[in-house]
């Protein structure tokens, strides 16, 4: 396993800055666009979050497709390693990056958020104090929620590309999410709708999307969200694995 893992973090850090400016990107667009439209950072961020949150997804199944197109996963069977091995080091690696390119997404977005909001052109009226409290204080509670939601996120990018063994993985992969990603536009089509304000609240896309709505209570929790994030990751990475298990690598 830990020569796996050498293996995985090696290609992801040749990578890496690469990643690091994407990142750092969409924070840049989405503090500037918060505090332009808002006055403050702590209202708009899930929305950049979201589409970051995707991209890093659909950027998993690329890679994982890539091993598939160049025999490198079969190569890894050949001299030894197991399949079980071979899914956790891609999941493990893919996880971490994601979960420390999410902590500079905030930090970044913090950062420039607080640059920006002394700039005079940028600045608009701010919301009611009662009202900026609120999202001030839940701002920071939601932190954990997209610590834990980005990495699980990817366990569906491991999942499609695995299973459909080819370079076409990462195309798939890409389709999916963003399909995904629209669930919570249901939200708003369907504001009753039990179910779908449970799948909005299981998936990770989606509490990404609508973090800002379900943290305004003055009530919210984090935990609900990141225990429905981390079952979602051990349910795609049990399913992925035991399809792995039996795949036909030719």
């Amino acid at each position: 396993m830990s020569k796996l893992l050498s293996t995985e973090f090696y290609k992801l850090r040749k990578k890496f800055v690469a990643i690091l400016v994407i990142t750092i990107a969409f924070a840049v667009a989405g503090a500037f666009a918060s505090i332009s439209a808002t006055g403050t950072v702590y209202v708009g961020m899930n929305i950049f979050f979201s589409m970051f949150g995707l991209i890093f997804c659909g950027m998993t199944g690329v890679f994982i497709s890539q091993d598939f197109a160049n025999s490198t996963i079969r190569n890894k069977l050949i001299i030894g390693h197991t399949r079980f091995n071979i899914y956790l080091s891609y999941q493990i690696a893919f996880a971490v990056l994601a979960f420390l390119m999410t902590a500079v997404f905030i930090g970044s977005y913090i950062l420039l958020g607080k640059l920006f909001s002394g700039v005079e052109l940028f600045q608009a009226e701010q919301p009611a104090p009662d009202v900026l409290k609120v999202y001030r204080e839940n701002f920071f509670k939601a932190f954990p929620v997209y610590l834990v939601a980005v990495p699980a996120y990817t366990t569906l990018g491991v999942f499609i590309s695995i299973t459909l063994k080819n370079s076409l993985g990462g195309v798939v992969t890409v389709i999916i999410v963003y399909e995904l990603n629209s669930l919570p536009l249901l939200d708003a089509i369907f504001p009753e709708n039990k179910f779908v304000a449970f799948i909005n609240i299981v998936l990770p896309p989606s509490q990404l999307f609508l973090m800002e709505k379900l943290s305004a209570g003055s009530d919210f929790s984090p935990l609900k969200y990141i225990l429905f994030s981390m079952i979602f990751a051990i349910v795609m990475i049990m399913l992925g694995y035991a399809i792995f298990r039996k795949a036909d690598l030719k």
